[in-house]
């Protein structure tokens, strides 16, 4: 029942995204403005043996006067190394989001829509236990996707730079070599963004 309401759920954020698209007049926006941003995210989603990598994203936002299209790159790699044991973890993310905009006062925007991405996983583990000669190296890789409504707030102090967050409730699926995985979490975000116009 759960993985019908996952699906469910999946299904309703690309709908909002698609609605959000419909509603505005795409072809009558003129982009107003675009930048560079990164957003920090401070939540682990686990699974069974391990947690999931979580990148760090970059974005760069497009503006139009009532539309902001927000692509992003994400990359984490990391290393872990003890006497038994060596590991790495490779994660990269691409996506966008698509949000409807309204400045609530002269420095402070909301923005609500969605954000749907495409998420690719390596990692390598080498065990050497200290009481064996045997040496056991593994690797496992795997793709998946995010999809879901996201709503956030921006507070620009100076005209080009602003501070700001967000709020996600993402619907995660990862087809792995060995089994699949699927999790509903929420996920608050910082941002940071540049504007260059």
């Amino acid at each position: 029942m759960l993985v019908g309401v996952m699906r469910a759920y999946a299904l309703l954020g690309l709908a909002v995204l698609i609605l959000t698209t419909c509603a505005l007049d795409v072809r009558a926006q003129t982009v107003r403005r675009w930048g560079l941003g990164m957003g920090i995210t401070a939540v682990v989603v686990s699974r069974a043996r391990n947690e999931l990598p979580m990148p760090i994203s970059c974005y760069l936002p497009i503006e139009t006067e009532r539309l902001r299209l927000e692509p992003e790159i994400g990359l984490l790699r990391e290393d872990f190394s003890s006497v038994e044991r060596e590991e790495t973890r490779f994660a990269l993310q691409l996506g966008s989001g698509i949000f409807a905009q309204r400045y609530v006062t002269d420095n402070l925007l909301s923005y609500w829509g969605g954000r749907l991405g495409l998420m690719w996983l390596f990692q390598s583990v080498r065990d050497e236990p200290i009481y064996s000669d045997v040496i056991i190296r593994s690797e496992s890789s795997g793709i998946g996707f995010l999809v879901g409504p996201a709503t956030g707030m921006e507070y620009f102090p100076v005209r080009r730079f602003s501070m700001g967050g967000e709020i996600q409730l993402l619907y995660m699926h990862l087809f792995l070599e060995n089994d699949r995985f699927s999790a509903l979490y929420s996920r608050p975000l910082f941002f940071v963004r540049w504007y260059f116009r």
